[in-house]
């Protein structure tokens, strides 16, 4: 006899789960089993109803659950006070001096407001070495080295002079070397033009003060024949690193970056210095909360697709006006946070979209709005099977009502269509 606890665990191994409803319905042991009690309790007082399943009758049912689902997850983004900090984006009075943008996972623990003020930039090292004449030859040829510590870490180049080679060829190909082999130093040449000289510039990746105030790159000559440094003039600091330094909320704070983070949930990065002090706020972010809107939307006008579609099925009728019924009672308030309802029953968003009234329109504290929603596509989820013909064979027992197995069981399926 075939095993069908393998058939089923063949499959279900082949299913990949929608990563939305994957995140979005994931729900604790209690929330199940109350879904499952709440099939039960609703089946003690319904009757036992035979119907034909046929493909179109199921994937009518099914796109019922799935829209409902999607429209109840839909409405509890966009009115969940835990995402609130979701729909907020920081912004800054003066992007030329500092940018400010939220972390993915910020917490309330920031404040609405922060006066920043930037005294100084964290600066790297710089280098220049002396402007020789570009066209002429300073050094004999040979080969030369040069003894770059940077860091912990020493590296030596070697450097081969050939005849006729001029100084700016020679400066070129030292910086080409320095650059290929990626030691946290980048070499670049400044040219005089007027004078006609060229000089080699060095400066560090990193920025900041090292630990012990020094400099973030140096030379060693003591170790290395013919060596270069001083002939090239390299070994002359032109700008020291430092510290970046700054008053939030007049408060002084030195980094050795120019990034910095506040609480693990705000980002700002110092571009400029400023005499004054730039506010940070925090504000809506419009085109997140239109994007969760038109999701709502689109989910919305699904179920009214599924109900004017199917009317192969009587119960379509009563699919739609369970659907619109909702907007029906609040088309005031839908109207007034700038959306539409057509004569068909299809919400749809207009150039006047208000983010405050929709986020009031959403709140359950303000309105009965999300809770209408979540009565509503609790019923579909609950029992899609409502909304499809189907004829009665035997009533309830109201004497006893005890649970009705066989329900359940049939619409398990239903339940579990994103996983096998």
């Amino acid at each position: 006899m075939m095993n069908l606890s393998n058939v089923y665990h063949y499959y279900s191994g082949q299913m990949v789960i929608p990563k939305e409803n994957f995140r979005s319905n994931s729900q604790k042991k209690d929330d199940l089993k109350t879904l499952y009690q709440n099939i039960v309790k609703q089946n003690q007082y319904s009757p036992f109803y035979k119907f034909t399943f046929s493909s179109a009758t199921q994937a009518y049912t099914i796109g019922i659950k799935e829209a409902a689902m999607s429209l109840e997850r839909d409405s509890e983004s966009l009115g969940g006070k835990e995402d609130t900090l979701n729909e907020m984006k920081a912004v800054s009075t003066n992007e030329s001096i500092l940018n400010a943008s939220l972390q993915s996972n910020a917490n309330d623990d920031l404040p609405d407001r922060l006066s920043i003020q930037v005294n100084q930039l964290a600066t790297g090292q710089t280098n220049v070495g002396t402007y020789l004449p570009s066209g002429e030859t300073a050094f004999t040829p040979g080969n030369y080295s040069l003894g770059i510590a940077v860091g912990k870490n020493q590296y030596t180049f070697n450097l081969k002079v050939n005849p006729g080679e001029t100084n700016q060829q020679i400066q070129r190909n030292l910086a080409d070397s320095i650059n290929s082999n990626h030691i946290g130093i980048h070499a670049t040449l400044r040219n005089n033009r007027v004078e006609g000289t060229a000089a080699l510039v060095l400066r560090s990746d990193e920025i900041g003060s090292p630990e012990d105030n020094g400099l973030i790159f140096h030379f060693d000559e003591t170790y290395i024949e013919n060596d270069i440094t001083t002939a090239l003039g390299l070994d002359h600091v032109d700008t020291m690193p430092s510290d970046a330094q700054f008053t939030i909320n007049d408060v002084e704070h030195t980094s050795s970056s120019n990034r910095i983070s506040l609480n693990h949930a705000l980002d700002v990065d110092l571009l400029a210095t400023s005499d004054k002090p730039v506010m940070v706020y925090l504000a809506p972010d419009e085109d997140k909360i239109v994007d969760k809107l038109d999701d709502f939307l689109a989910s919305y006008n699904d179920l009214i697709d599924i109900a004017k579609n199917g009317f192969h099925q009587k119960g379509a009728s009563r699919l739609y006006h369970d659907i619109t019924g909702i907007t029906r009672r609040y088309r005031d308030a839908i109207t007034n946070a700038g959306l539409n309802v057509d004569d068909d029953g299809y919400l749809s968003r207009t150039n006047d979209a208000d983010s405050a009234q929709i986020k009031e329109l959403f709140d359950e504290e303000l309105s009965g709005f999300p809770s209408d929603i979540h009565r509503v596509t609790e019923k579909m989820i609950l029992n899609p099977l409502d909304y499809i013909d189907k004829t009665i064979v035997t009533y309830p027992n109201t004497t006893n009502n005890y649970p009705n197995p066989y329900i359940p069981s049939k619409y398990s399926g239903l339940l579990f269509n994103d996983y096998a």
